[in-house]
């Protein structure tokens, strides 16, 4: 069995049950979004995402944990990360992370998401919280999904998964003229708005952006240096 930690220490303690959902919830994300294949289970991997909990539940990482426990922190999750469901087979659940994944291999974004269709005439603005550590660089080279596969957007300020709060400047992207240039949009069963950027390429070009925002002042920044 790997034997690799899954986001962290064991999942046990002796601190509050708060915390022990909270470590949990982080030890879910980090395999789920990251460590599949490093666990072993790219051959129970779904294309939309989905692995068997029992399988979960068998790594050393987990040794303690119960389904009722996962089942708590799927249902409590303020941000709707995972999703649980039961097999085809009625063999027990299934649990996977709605985005936010690095898995290179074994996933297909067309059944992991839903596709987001631009009505026409409608224009469609989505978010992306930055700081100004990167400004310089997305302002210059656009937004890159870095380590993931896509790029994460909100679909507004109020969204309650997609935009961190601690972020200290917000960009509007342009999804109807990106689309319009066949740049491919999705929307996450949590609500989060993903792109793998032009072509595929993992950037999303600043000729795309709308408008750039200080979230303390409300003042509009210059889009060029």
């Amino acid at each position: 069995m790997p034997r690799g930690r899954c986001g962290g220490g064991r999942w046990g303690g002796s601190r509050g049950g708060d915390d022990a959902s909270v470590r949990l919830s982080k030890k879910l994300s980090a395999l789920l979004r990251h460590g599949i294949h490093e666990h072993g289970l790219s051959d129970c991997l779904s294309p939309d995402g989905y692995v068997p909990l029992a399988r979960v539940l068998a790594l050393r990482c987990f040794a303690g944990v119960l389904v009722t426990q996962v089942q708590e922190v799927v249902k409590a999750n303020d941000k709707q990360r995972f999703r649980l469901k039961r097999s085809s087979d009625d063999c027990g659940f299934l649990i996977r992370a709605n985005q936010g994944h690095s898995l290179g291999e074994g996933l297909d974004d067309d059944a992991l998401l839903d596709r987001l269709v631009v009505a026409q005439g409608a224009r469609i603005l989505a978010v992306h919280g930055t700081y100004y550590t990167a400004w310089p660089a997305i302002r210059s080279e656009g937004l890159k999904r870095m380590q993931r596969r896509h790029i994460h957007l909100a679909e507004g300020l109020d969204a309650t998964s997609g935009l961190r709060r601690s972020c200290e400047l917000v960009i509007w992207v342009d999804v109807t003229a990106a689309a319009a240039d066949g740049v491919i949009f999705y929307r996450s069963a949590n609500g989060v708005i993903l792109t793998s950027g032009e072509g595929g390429d993992g950037v999303l070009p600043p000729r795309y952006f709308a408008c750039a925002v200080d979230q303390a002042t409300g003042e509009e920044l210059p889009l060029r240096p």
